[in-house]
Formats: C-alpha cells, sequence, structure tokens
C-alpha cells in the first residue's frame, strides 16, 4: 500500500458507497498474493513526496480502512491468497466477510524487526482474532496458514485454492439476491450493538426496524413525497 494507492482506495470507497449499482464488493489482491502491507518507504520519502502530502496520505490510510471499507452499506468479501502481511490485516478486518485459500501465508512480522502492530491493525486483531491467537502471533511473528487463521477467528473460511475464487463469486450472488436495504442495516446493526448494554441494543433495533419498512415501501413512496412538496400540496408546518 503506497501513497498513491491509498488516494486511490480513498477516493474509490467514496464513490462506490454512492453508488445504487453496486451491490457486492469482493477486495483481492492482484499478482501473486493479498496485500505485502504498507510500502514504509514510500510513506516517509521526502525526496518523493512533500511532508505535508505525507501527513495527508497517512491519515488517508488509516480513513479508508478504519471507517469508509467498514462502513460501506455494501456487503463486502475479502478474497484472499498468497500472502497477507501487516497492514493487510486492518482491510481483511474491515471487511465483512474474509475467505482465504489454504495456502495463504499470514504474518505479523513487525515485532521481528523492532516494531509493533501500528496504525488500525492492533485493533483490529483485537476484534477479530481470539485474544491468546492475537497475542502469539503478534508477539512471535510466526507465520501461519489459512485453516490456522480460521482457527484463530480472523477468517470467516478457508478454502483449497482452486476452489476459493468459485465460492466467493457463489457468495456474491447469494448475497446480490437479498434485499439490499436489509443488507445494510444488517451490517449497520452489528456494527452498533457491540458498544451497547442491552437495553440499548433493543432500542436502536426497534427503531431501525421501523426505519427499514419505511424505506422497505419503495422508491415510489419517497419519490411521491417529494414530488407532493415541489408541487405545493404539502408544506411543513401547514399540513397538506
Amino acid at each position: 500500500m503506497n501513497v498513491e494507492f491509498t488516494f486511490e482506495m480513498q477516493n474509490l470507497l467514496v464513490a462506490v458507497a454512492a453508488s445504487k449499482a453496486v451491490r457486492v464488493v469482493i477486495l483481492k489482491g492482484a499478482g501473486e498474493g493479498f496485500c505485502a502491507g504498507m510500502d514504509i518507504k514510500d510513506f516517509f520519502d521526502l525526496s518523493e513526496h512533500d511532508e505535508a502530502s505525507l501527513i495527508a496520505a497517512k491519515e488517508a490510510a488509516n480513513h479508508w480502512r478504519v471507517r469508509l471499507l467498514r462502513k460501506l452499506p455494501q456487503p463486502t468479501i475479502a478474497m484472499i491468497h498468497g500472502f497477507c502481511y501487516g497492514g493487510g490485516f486492518a482491510i481483511v478486518e474491515a471487511c465483512d466477510i474474509a475467505f482465504c485459500a489454504d495456502t495463504t501465508n499470514f504474518a505479523l512480522s513487525e515485532i521481528n524487526f523492532g516494531h509493533f502492530p501500528a496504525g488500525p491493525v492492533a485493533k483490529s486483531l483485537a476484534l477479530a482474532m481470539h485474544p491468546r491467537a492475537a497475542s502469539y502471533y503478534s508477539l512471535s511473528g510466526r507465520s501461519f496458514s489459512g485453516p490456522q487463521a480460521e482457527a484463530s477467528g480472523f477468517i470467516t473460511k478457508s478454502w483449497p485454492a482452486d476452489q476459493l475464487e468459485a465460492e466467493t463469486l457463489s457468495l456474491a450472488r447469494e448475497l446480490v439476491s437479498k434485499d439490499p436495504i436489509a443488507l445494510q442495516f444488517t451490517k449497520e446493526s452489528l456494527e452498533h450493538v457491540k458498544s451497547m448494554e442491552w437495553d440499548a441494543a433493543l432500542s436502536y433495533n426497534t427503531a431501525k426496524f421501523t426505519e427499514l419498512k419505511s424505506l422497505q415501501k419503495g422508491a415510489t413512496s419517497r419519490a411521491s413525497s417529494v414530488a407532493n412538496f415541489l408541487d405545493g400540496k404539502f408544506k411543513p408546518g401547514l399540513g397538506s
């Protein structure tokens, strides 16, 4: 993940979030692996970028992984092959579902060069991995396989390498067949209730259920309301 890629992802995710045509998002790596992590040299290279650009890039690198990707209204699937290292873990955790190949090599090698899982990575590990696994792999720096990543809780499902793409696309087609508003609200509910007490969670979901049913009446309901307002048939405070 270099500086150019970071700004491209930020702009892309803003566009995807606003698109009604995009129903499911699949993230995969081009080439031999999913993600090798941050391009540390590029993010600190003042010979290629000015200081203000690098500060903005570092903020954007966190913003698109922590906020934009996590809060996309569409379901997101990470399809991981080859390898996934360091900062790539935050991408995987921010996706709703993560599939990988059994042969995928995962590693949190920061400890091996006197560093630690920085940025959003530590939080991502705490959210997605079993605590003992997160400590073991981040403290030892040892690599682990797809099945081990699944056992740790970090990956939804590990597949034989020759089945990974077919299984990912099959799930994507299944999700496309479902109500997009219900999918979005499922994502929002799972995200927000994590930090709520039970009574707050029940109240939140009651309100979201009412909102869901209102939106599911269809675009025609909202469009007709707007049209009535524009035609002068309704004025706020005056009634119809």
